[in-house]
């Protein structure tokens, strides 16, 4: 069972947060120098993950720095779980400590509304394990 000191009951099993309304006032520089914009922040109580997504257009072209360096996306989803996780929470709460067990970090080259299918948009995913040490990749069957 998930407890949530800081958070509360919902009748759904998502709970959405929105980015701000202010322009550029979520937009982070990622390691490798893409930019990327906090779209929002979805509480997923039925896997116990919390799922960030984020919108950076560079994911769409073909002929940007992520073209085919699966290396160079990789370090800036796992920058962006390690550093952007416990922002979403209270500050200084664990988020393994508040029942959350992973986190989805998406990036996406325009919006779209979590849950919407649209051929056109560029999306990319990575699910990490929440540990004591931090994000961790998620190794299972799939994986080995």
């Amino acid at each position: 069972m998930i407890q949530r000191a800081a958070f509360p009951a919902v009748a759904t099993l998502l709970v959405l947060c929105p980015g701000s309304g202010a322009a550029h006032a979520d937009t982070l520089t990622l390691p490798s120098g893409v930019e990327a914009r906090h779209h929002d922040t979805i509480f997923d109580e039925d896997l116990a993950a919390i799922r960030k997504r984020y919108v950076v257009p560079r994911v769409g072209e073909p002929a940007s720095l992520y073209a085919g360096d699966a290396d160079r996306v990789f370090e800036d989803m796992l920058w962006l779980c390690e550093t952007q996780i416990a922002a979403s929470l209270l500050d200084g709460v664990d988020p393994s400590a508040e029942g959350w067990n992973a986190a989805v970090i998406s990036m996406m080259d325009r919006p779209l509304e979590f849950g919407a299918r649209d051929a056109e948009v560029v999306q990319l995913f990575e699910w990490f394990d929440l540990t004591m040490d931090g994000c961790e990749i998620e190794m299972d069957l799939y994986h080995e």
